[in-house]
């Protein structure tokens, strides 16, 4: 059973129509056309106490999901999105995704680096880290080659120096 349409979507279809728009376009001319009105007390007084809600928590990082800022990370089928960098110890937290197959080199650790495989797997030599899995390298430890069967997400917390090429 369809719904009929609303008035409103009435007037914005007919407008569309005689314009040679398509709704969208139709519905933001009405918008623009519209003269201001103030929103009622109730709506800025819930609006303010929001904004006042964010400020008290006030995070100093803020990343959303659907942001793009995936770059790449010098091999082929990895990539890094910086999440925060600690100003004062130089700590940075990043996502790191491998696709099936991709491999970082091996390298050496300057300071601790902290790993969660949030997807997939990482892999180097004969250990195996799967979803779910934690694992912390000290600090002037060599890695041998990292590589992944089926692609992974990692979530990497290190010193100043671990990703200076990202």
């Amino acid at each position: 059973m369809s719904r009929q349409p609303t008035p409103q979507q009435l007037e914005i279809m007919a407008l569309a129509d005689l314009a040679g728009l398509d709704t969208a376009e139709a519905a933001a001319l009405l918008a623009e056309s519209a003269a201001p009105a103030a929103p009622a007390p109730s709506v800025k007084s819930r609006l303010m106490s929001r904004v006042a809600a964010y400020q008290q928590v006030k995070p100093i990082a803020d990343v959303r999901h659907n942001e793009p800022r995936w770059m790449p990370y010098g091999a082929q089928g990895v990539e890094v999105k910086p999440l925060f960098i600690d100003a004062q110890t130089g700590r940075s937290t990043v996502l790191l995704r491998m696709a099936p197959g991709a491999r970082l080199p091996a390298h050496h650790h300057h300071d601790v680096e902290q790993c969660l495989v949030v997807k997939g797997d990482v892999r180097f030599g004969d250990l195996v880290y799967e979803e779910g899995d934690f694992v912390v390298m000290d600090k002037h430890t060599d890695h041998p080659e990292i590589h992944s069967a089926d692609g992974n997400l990692l979530l990497l917390v290190a010193g100043r120096t671990e990703f200076l090429h990202a």
